[in-house]
């Protein structure tokens, strides 16, 4: 109970700050259905998830897989967490900035290291948000860092980088920075 009311304070919280915040769900949406259907494209049939367990932020919108309102209060906070950078960013760098950054800078695949730079600081806060809400052990889980690395490594996000070693000391170093 005291999560859904974490998680309810939260939406609050990005109501106030993002007048435009909505959480959508992807499969009313074409648009989400036509990025699904790219990606599975550009990876060779490898990423399948998008629909299904991938959260995507676009603006001040958080499209979610259909099955969201089923994942618990907790986890919803925590991605809500990571979604708010990449509304921050959104602000920060303008849509036009966000694509350009997120989608060429400087390479769409292997080296995107754009996309890589405006991930790991959303992933960064993740641990923030972990380490707060579940505890320190939580936030240095050796799961917890493996499961980001794949997806930096892997089709989720179309191999943005292939140096899992550089994403997992990133990590690492917040978290020891956290301790602090």
């Amino acid at each position: 109970m005291a999560d859904e009311a974490a998680y309810e304070a939260y939406l609050g919280e990005l109501r106030t700050a993002f007048s435009g915040f909505e959480i959508r769900r992807k499969s009313e949406h074409r648009s989400q259905r036509l990025i699904a259907a790219l990606l599975r494209f550009l990876t060779g049939g490898q990423n399948t998830s998008y629909m299904t367990s991938v959260v995507t932020t676009l603006g001040d919108a958080v499209y979610v897989p259909d099955a969201w309102f089923e994942w618990s209060a907790l986890d919803r906070l925590l991605i809500l967490r990571h979604e708010a950078v990449h509304m921050r960013q959104f602000r920060r760098l303008s849509w036009p900035g966000m694509a350009l950054v997120y989608l060429v800078v400087p390479l769409p695949f292997v080296f995107a290291g754009g996309r890589a730079w405006l991930e790991l600081e959303a992933y960064k806060e993740t641990l923030t948000a972990t380490w707060e809400l579940k505890g320190s052990e939580a936030a240095q889980s050796r799961q917890l860092h493996d499961a980001i690395v794949a997806r930096f490594t892997g089709s989720d996000y179309g191999w943005m980088w292939i140096r899992g070693t550089t994403i997992r000391r990133a990590l690492e170093k917040h978290v020891r920075d956290l301790q602090k």
